[in-house]
């Protein structure tokens, strides 16, 4: 029976993440139970399949727009919560349904016989820090780097959505979602989120957080943007390395993001003068169903 997910799951639902897609879709226990706990996220929009008192599938919906977003760990039994998502799309009048997960993986080629189609891709890059600090950043004049503090939320989240307005896969955050999905996400330590302010005016963010999920040893550059007027004067590379100083501060010697692969001229150049090389590559993966 499919049913909703819950905490006494997440155990289950990691070993099928392992099982799924081995070490290239780590995550932990306490990232599954966070989402049980975070209020943006509707209880029936998470899903397990069980079998003879088994968990033999994990499944789960977003909603933005006109498209449904399928994440889903089911091996032998991926269709359960394709069919899934699709028929919601349909019932809902949604026109898409959308699948992301790492390149060459056998989704792809059961998406395909339904229609599916390879829509972008999206890279994981990877640091390996040595012992030494790494460099200190070196922000354009006039520009004050410092950590965040707690009544900067409101002009954070604004920068956040206007750097990534253009981006298809930007969930806009609203107050509370960037409080659920930002300020409490498991790790959450603010001299890890920098900001570069042009005397009144936050010019770019980056927001790093302490592991990633079911990678405690990797420190991750959740965000990092940087606001039109201030484009093209060095500011990413800057806030780059001030996470990269700052996740080093915190004892860790590797750190993590995600990136489009259709910025290859762009952020995936930054990050490599960084010294970031590629690690990952996923696909998402697309199906028009009307509505």
């Amino acid at each position: 029976m499919v049913r909703q997910l819950r905490e006494d799951d997440a155990e289950a639902v990691v070993e099928l993440y392992r099982v799924a897609f081995g070490a290239t879709r780590p995550i932990d226990v306490d990232e599954i139970v966070s989402w049980l706990h975070n209020p943006e996220l509707r209880p029936e929009w998470l899903r397990v399949l069980e079998i003879d008192g088994h968990v033999v599938g994990y499944g789960d919906i977003w909603i933005q727009g006109d498209e449904v977003a399928l994440e889903v760990a089911a091996p032998g039994h991926w269709l359960t919560f394709v069919e899934w998502a699709e028929r919601h799309a349909r019932e809902q009048g949604l026109r898409q349904v959308r699948l992301f997960f790492p390149a060459g993986h056998e989704l792809a080629g059961i998406l395909a016989q339904r229609g599916y189609r390879h829509w972008r891709s999206a890279y994981t890059m990877r640091i390996e820090f040595d012992a030494d600090r790494p460099p200190s950043p070196a922000p354009p004049a006039g520009i004050e780097l410092r950590p965040y503090r707690p009544n900067e939320e409101v002009p954070v989240r604004e920068a956040l959505n206007e750097c990534f307005a253009d981006d298809p896969f930007h969930h806009v955050a609203t107050e509370s979602s960037f409080r659920e999905f930002y300020l409490h996400k498991p790790g959450f330590d603010p001299t890890l989120w920098t900001l570069a302010w042009d005397g009144g005016e936050l010019a770019g963010i980056v927001l790093a957080y302490p592991y990633a999920p079911g990678e405690p040893d990797v420190g991750w550059v959740s965000v990092l943007g940087v606001r039109a007027p201030w484009r093209r004067r060095g500011l990413g590379e800057a806030l780059l390395r001030a996470a990269f100083r700052g996740l080093h501060d915190h004892g860790l010697r590797r750190a993590g993001l995600g990136v489009g692969a259709e910025n290859e001229t762009g952020a995936v150049r930054l990050y490599e003068r960084a010294g970031m090389r590629v690690l990952l590559k996923s696909d998402n993966w697309m199906r028009s169903v009307g509505g």
